[in-house]
């Protein structure tokens, strides 16, 4: 399997979290839209990681880590994506922080009361939309 098959596999699981959190959000069910989002970027970094490096992506869920991993790899900075990349990286930073705020552990180290959880209809389609666009963004730097 290429690097860029890997990708397309990524690519589709990140399109399916992503209109999975489009649904929860018209269904009103909002307290998972957040994840989905955040595992939709995450799923797009991992899919990008391994089509420009060749590496499989480390087994994480920190976004901006995925991102710095990307901007580290001298194979992708050659190409003129991978510089776009590192330059306009830094705009979405603040959002990929952000979207980190709202992954979901369910480890028993990590508990937090149930009503935490819960995000208003506002938060939820603010966070879809950026994810969308951020989404978007991400999709611009694939070639095959």
């Amino acid at each position: 399997m290429t690097g860029y098959e890997k990708y397309e596999h990524w690519l589709t699981l990140a399109k399916y979290d992503v209109e999975t959190a489009k649904i929860l959000l018209d269904a009103k069910r909002y307290s998972y839209v957040p994840a989905l989002c955040q595992q939709s970027i995450e799923r797009m970094l991992k899919g990008m990681f391994v089509c420009h490096t060749g590496k499989e992506a480390s087994k994480t869920h920190n976004i901006p880590f995925l991102a710095n991993k990307l901007t580290q790899n001298n194979e992708f900075l050659e190409k003129e994506s991978g510089k776009r990349f590192r330059d306009e990286k830094d705009d979405k930073e603040e959002f990929m922080v952000d979207l980190m705020f709202y992954y979901m552990s369910d480890y028993p180290f990590s508990y937090k009361k149930f009503s935490e959880r819960f995000i208003e209809e506002k938060v939820a389609a603010e966070l879809y939309n950026n994810s969308i666009k951020l989404l978007e963004w991400l999709e611009s730097f694939q070639t095959d």
